[in-house]
């Protein structure tokens, strides 16, 4: 009963329905304080449904019973990440990593937050090693090169952004990206044209249009 239980929770969850989720997580708990999954899982869903104390709460509960759930400490880092409490995320998604080393997620998790304290290099770092460890993944291409971009090297940043056009070309963050790095590197007239591309992907695209208002 309770694996299928469970079962139906991760469907819904997979789902987006994370309320209905959450409530079956929390039937589980009910049941069992001490289900390791229904805490961590549960954890999540409520942070995803900005209940972010519940949150903490049950992730913490998780990592008493288990100190090496991995899971659960990049879980709880998440939170940590939203509430900008940068230290004690970055303290997460190390030990994460520290328990998986091939954790992906993790290691992009963390590289957003050494970017956000500033530690650009750092940064590079582990968002490199997320882009290895999860090939393909256009969120991470983009994250990586805004870190390359805050650390001054917009070349390699537009090498990046240049390979994701050409491999996912209605990505209007792509394009975005391109015209931004185009703008750090002084091709005016090229970053134009890549503010062009992203606005033509998406007219509503305000970041964009702002930038090419920048430049008319």
């Amino acid at each position: 009963m309770t694996e299928a239980t469970l079962g139906a929770a991760l469907e819904l969850h997979a789902k987006g329905k994370i309320a209905e989720a959450e409530a079956i997580y929390t039937q589980l708990l009910a049941a069992n304080p001490d289900d390791l999954d229904a805490l961590n899982l549960g954890g999540l869903a409520l942070h995803a449904l900005g209940k972010r104390a519940a949150a903490m709460a049950r992730l913490k509960q998780a990592l008493a019973l288990a100190p090496d759930f991995a899971d659960a400490h990049a879980n709880l880092g998440a939170v940590y990440r939203a509430e900008e409490r940068h230290d004690e995320a970055a303290a997460c998604f190390r030990r994460a990593l520290d328990l998986e080393p091939g954790n992906g997620l993790a290691a992009n998790n963390l590289g957003l937050v050494r970017m956000s304290q500033g530690a650009y290099l750092e940064a590079i770092g582990l968002l490199s090693q997320a882009r290895a460890l999860m090939p393909g993944q256009p969120d991470i291409v983009i994250n990586l090169s805004i870190a390359y971009m805050r650390y001054g090297d917009f070349a390699q940043a537009l090498a990046m952004l240049d390979m994701l056009a050409e491999a996912s070309p209605k990505d209007k963050r792509g394009h975005f990206g391109r015209g931004a790095a185009l703008l750090g590197l002084g091709r005016l007239d090229e970053a134009r044209a890549a503010f062009d591309r992203a606005l033509v992907l998406d007219p509503n695209y305000e970041a964009a249009r702002q930038q090419r208002n920048s430049l008319a």
